[in-house]
């Protein structure tokens, strides 16, 4: 299981489903560096993830590139083009919206 919290790059279909409620969200994962997990011999870079949910038409429109969100779900990992790639699948997701402030 994986839990993330960060902000949407891009939104679309997912390529490996016939369906526009199955979407694939786009986000490169930040880690930040902890105070007993870092070390000048780990680079600390975003990893590219790929995040597959089903989405009705109407959930879809709250998630936009820049939305902050929450995220739990079954995840495996690969190299990429060199790089590490993360692909998860939803059990949850929530799109993070501020409250506003009454003054």
């Amino acid at each position: 299981m994986i839990h993330l919290r960060d902000f949407i790059d891009t939104i679309a279909d997912n390529p490996a489903r016939d369906s526009p409620n199955f979407v694939e969200i786009q986000s490169d994962i930040n880690i930040f560096e902890e105070d007993s997990f870092h070390g000048p011999n780990i680079i600390v870079e975003p990893i590219r993830t790929r995040i597959h949910a089903y989405l009705t038409r109407e959930q879809r429109d709250a998630y936009v590139p820049n939305a902050f969100f929450y995220a739990d779900g079954r995840f495996s990992s690969a190299p990429s083009g060199g790089t590490l790639e993360i692909s998860i699948q939803t059990l949850s997701l929530m799109r993070y919206v501020r409250p506003h402030l009454c003054i």
